[in-house]
């Protein structure tokens, strides 16, 4: 979708065509469903976040301000559910409480050796500050610009850049370490 046919469908979808409203769904469902399972380490918990937030945007059409991009302004709506998701339960963001969705694969080995990847991944994110980590799973899951993570994180360019550069920094020395050592 261009980003024309982007502003179109939502200028659509806020006038209640539920036509547009199911092509952001179809569009941005599972890059959040991704965002949600990987920062709450559960399926169903991503899947519940996830109707959560396009009720929420039903109800945030309104407030909607076309200046501003779309894909940021829902992952900005995305971000403050997952906050209020870490308070509810209140979930620490310390290392040790933070998990990535298990991916499944169709041949066992495969899922095996995926396995042990992801969760050599997994113990290696989760040493990163939840800011970086927030910053990194952003971009390189949820495939926003550095820009956009900036404005749906709220804090300067340069600061997503840097949390950006110093978490994929500390992934690959944590990352080169475990190589080492086996």
């Amino acid at each position: 979708m261009e980003t024309t046919d982007l502003r179109d469908t939502v200028a659509s979808a806020r006038q209640g065509s539920e036509q547009a409203y199911r092509e952001l769904v179809g569009r941005f469902g599972p890059g959040l469903l991704g965002y949600f399972a990987r920062n709450t380490g559960n399926q169903a918990d991503a899947e519940d976040l996830l109707q959560d937030v396009f009720v929420r945007l039903v109800k945030a059409f309104p407030a909607y301000r076309e200046k501003e991009r779309f894909e940021v302004w829902l992952y900005r709506m995305a971000r403050h559910l997952l906050i209020d998701y870490w308070r509810k339960r209140k979930v620490s963001l310390a290392a040790e409480d933070w998990m990535i969705e298990e991916q499944i694969t169709a041949d066992p080995l495969d899922r095996m050796t995926d396995r042990e990847t992801q969760d050599e991944l997994q113990r290696a994110l989760a040493k990163l500050s939840p800011e970086q980590r927030e910053v990194i799973l952003m971009r390189y899951f949820s495939d926003l610009t550095f820009e956009e993570i900036a404005k749906a994180n709220a804090t300067p360019l340069g600061t997503a850049l840097a949390r950006a550069h110093r978490g994929l920094a500390r992934l690959k020395e944590l990352l080169t370490q475990k190589e080492k050592v086996s």
